[in-house]
């Protein structure tokens, strides 16, 4: 019993430390999944790898627009969240911020609504950490007509109060990407009648 104790600690430790790497992507697929491997060593002082998998989900949006106006929609949404576009291909209708540093909101979404980061004390981690994110959206047209929109968010926190320079990864909640969507098909709906 003595032996399990240090083993499971060493265990908890491991998957705190190794958990801040992002999710890899392919340039074909928004989404995606990584696998790291941590070494963990027991009190005996033996090593064992352990695989963690990390995935990245891809949230899609139908609407009735051409690709380009869903972009230009898209873009207007990113600035009104106040996110800084700074990886944008106009060819591919791709744009998105890989290091985003954040606290508390993104523009009027809560971090904690948005994001899952774990939690000390009862209080979650997305609410106090600082927050670096990777944000990217896409617009593709429908085959079905109009155009799908494509946005994928995760990140790493880290705590600010504290000298330990482990960070803790964040996976989506969904709640920011479905606010993006929204945001775009407000802007593209039709003006009311007067």
């Amino acid at each position: 019993m003595r032996l399990v104790r240090p083993l499971m600690l060493l265990a908890l430790a491991g998957c705190a430390s190794s958990a801040g790497s992002p999710a890899a992507r392919r340039s074909d697929d928004m989404g995606g999944s990584a696998v790291q491997t941590t070494i963990l060593q027991n009190a005996a002082g033996n090593a064992r790898g352990m695989n963690m998998l990390s995935t990245t989900e891809v949230n899609s949006t139908l609407v009735s627009a051409s690709p380009d106006q869903a972009f230009q929609a898209l873009s207007a949404a990113y600035a009104q969240l106040q996110i800084p576009v700074t990886d944008l291909n106009q060819g591919a209708r791709t744009l998105g911020n890989s290091a985003f540093r954040v606290r508390r909101r993104v523009g009027d979404v809560q971090t904690v609504r948005a994001l899952d980061c774990g939690g000390d004390s009862g209080m979650p981690n997305a609410e106090t950490y600082q927050l670096t994110l990777t944000i990217q959206s896409r617009v593709t047209a429908s085959d079905a007509g109009g155009s799908v929109i494509q946005t994928t968010l995760d990140g790493t926190g880290r705590n600010p109060t504290t000298a330990a320079s482990s960070d803790v990864r964040c996976s989506s909640r969904g709640v920011l990407e479905k606010r993006i969507a929204d945001l775009v098909k407000a802007k593209l709906a039709p003006p009311a009648p007067r």
